[in-house]
């Protein structure tokens, strides 16, 4: 047991050194600056006018460390007295006045240590479930998933959610195996971790309706005493998210702001075609695509194992409902713009997935297997480093041909203009023109020229051979370019950076 202990702990100090050498190197992405803002200005005004439509709770930990910086917030433009119609800029501005990549850097580091603690979750419950053998597998799984990576070291509140999803559910079941679930101690902690989760993210509110379904079929009447502490401490977490400035209600109003920034019939883009209003099954095939090929044959043996029966029947219960809701409710609600929705069901999936680990390793060559995949597995999230955004496993082609398969947050959400800059030192190059990510982008900041905006890239770049030149361009912009200009399906780029932005010369 403690060996397993030992282990899981080098695990997760890899996951968090992997995440502290990536932070310096990643430019802002396109949700960074509004959350950080938005967090700093909760602590220092008590406001919360700004991103209603996100929960304060992940923001609120990660301004934490800016306190001690001393950063301009101007709550005196019209930005800040236009609230909520201004908010991106409101980020922008707070961002780029201050030191950019200062406040990036410690705006990160707390979603780092919450990441962290997701992964010591994942190895307790698959070690209590499953034996330390497990542990250490789902702890591995966690501490080199390049999604979990690729999210768990940015200010934005998907890896949060995941977190505190998987406290919540993990407590639940620890309070719940042996009809314990009557005690106030547990329901106090699952409360605690169910606020956390819904003050992160409004999607979490499907928790509370697991859990009370699940817990009036594991304890009947006497769910209802638990349910009902749950939900006041629930509420006490909401207040306190809210610095206890607003009424609790503040909240609920707010899920209405849920999606509305989300264009209706916006085309989603896979497997190399557009389609308005997107996929019913766009979730599943980001899954089947992001997660790595280790993680996907575990799932086929788990698959296989769990016809054979339970080992825990309550705890597997759990997961495979969770699991369940997960895909479906993100599937029906969700904007299909990203995995980043879907990263709570990971450390679920590698939990439920660990319950093969004893069986392989009793077979003959079963620690081979076992080591083989979990070395596969850690040699696919190493050798991404350190663009973990736009992963793709090899069964797929690989990050190469992510821009055949997926857009948007999979593949490029601004995260390269940094790396864009010293590319563009290191080669000195001159004459060159920028189509970024986001209008919001900033590759002034980092010494390059100005970013192109909608209309002028139609102009100079639709329709017509662009001027001599350098042009790094976003691969979310080539993907869209190639749909309704056939020459761009012929110009070959000379050069990637990161697999997020292509260099072309002309």
């Amino acid at each position: 047991m403690r060996g397993a202990s030992l282990a899981a702990g080098c695990l997760i100090g890899a996951f968090c050194l992997q995440a502290l050498l990536t932070i310096p190197r990643l430019s802002a992405t396109a949700d960074e600056p509004i959350h950080i803002a938005s967090g700093y200005s909760y602590w220092k005004t008590r406001d919360f006018r700004m991103e209603r439509d996100t929960p304060p709770t992940s923001k609120l930990i990660a301004a934490l460390p800016l306190l001690l910086l001393h950063l301009k917030l101007d709550t005196s433009s019209t930005v800040w007295i236009n609230g909520a119609a201004a908010q991106s800029l409101f980020g922008f501005v707070f961002l780029y006045q201050n030191d950019a990549d200062r406040v990036l850097y410690w705006a990160r580091i707390p979603v780092i240590a919450l990441a962290a603690l997701g992964a010591v979750f994942t190895f307790l419950w698959a070690r209590d479930l499953f034996g330390p053998a497990a542990g250490v597998t789902a702890a591995c799984l966690y501490s080199f998933c390049p999604n979990l990576l690729a999210h768990g070291m940015l200010m934005t509140s998907d890896v949060p959610v995941s977190v505190f999803t998987m406290m919540t559910l993990y407590l639940f079941w620890k309070g719940t195996e042996g009809n314990s679930g009557h005690s106030w101690r547990n329901d106090l902690a699952v409360g605690l971790a169910l606020g956390a989760a819904m003050t992160t993210k409004f999607s979490a509110g499907i928790l509370p309706i697991m859990l009370a379904v699940l817990a009036i079929v594991r304890l009947g009447r006497p769910a209802i005493k638990s349910l009902a502490i749950m939900a006041m401490v629930c509420l006490v977490v909401i207040g306190a998210s809210y610095l206890f400035a607003v009424s609790p209600s503040f909240y609920f109003h707010s899920v209405g702001g849920v999606n509305q920034y989300i264009i209706k019939d916006y085309p989603i883009y896979l497997f190399g075609q557009l389609k308005p209003g997107g996929y019913w099954y766009y979730f599943l095939a980001a899954f089947a695509l992001k997660a790595t090929a280790p993680t996907l044959i575990l799932i086929g043996l788990g698959v296989i194992r769990a016809m054979e029966g339970t080992i825990n029947r309550w705890g597997e219960t759990i997961l495979v409902v969770s699991i369940g809701s997960f895909f479906i409710v993100t599937s029906v609600v969700a904007g299909q713009i990203g995995i980043r929705y879907l990263l709570p069901v990971f450390p679920l999936v590698f939990v439920w997935v660990s319950r093969v680990t004893p069986d392989l390793l009793a077979l003959r060559g079963g620690k081979a297997i076992v080591a083989g995949l979990l070395a596969w597995h850690a040699f696919s999230c190493l050798h991404v480093f350190p663009d973990y955004i736009a992963y793709i496993n090899e069964l797929a082609g690989g990050p190469s041909k992510g821009w055949q398969l997926l857009d948007d947050s999979n593949v490029d959400w601004g995260q390269g203009v940094k790396q864009a800059a010293q590319y563009v030192r290191n080669r000195h190059l001159d004459r060159v023109t920028l189509y970024t990510f986001s209008p919001l982008d900033n590759p002034q900041y980092y010494g390059l020229p100005r970013n192109l905006q909608a209309s002028e890239a139609r102009e100079r770049l639709i329709g017509k051979r662009p001027d001599p030149g350098v042009y790094i361009i976003s691969a979310h912009h080539v993907i869209r370019m190639r749909q309704v200009d056939p020459a761009w399906k012929t110009y070959e780029p000379v050069d990637r950076i990161g697999e997020s932005l292509w260099v072309y010369s002309f």
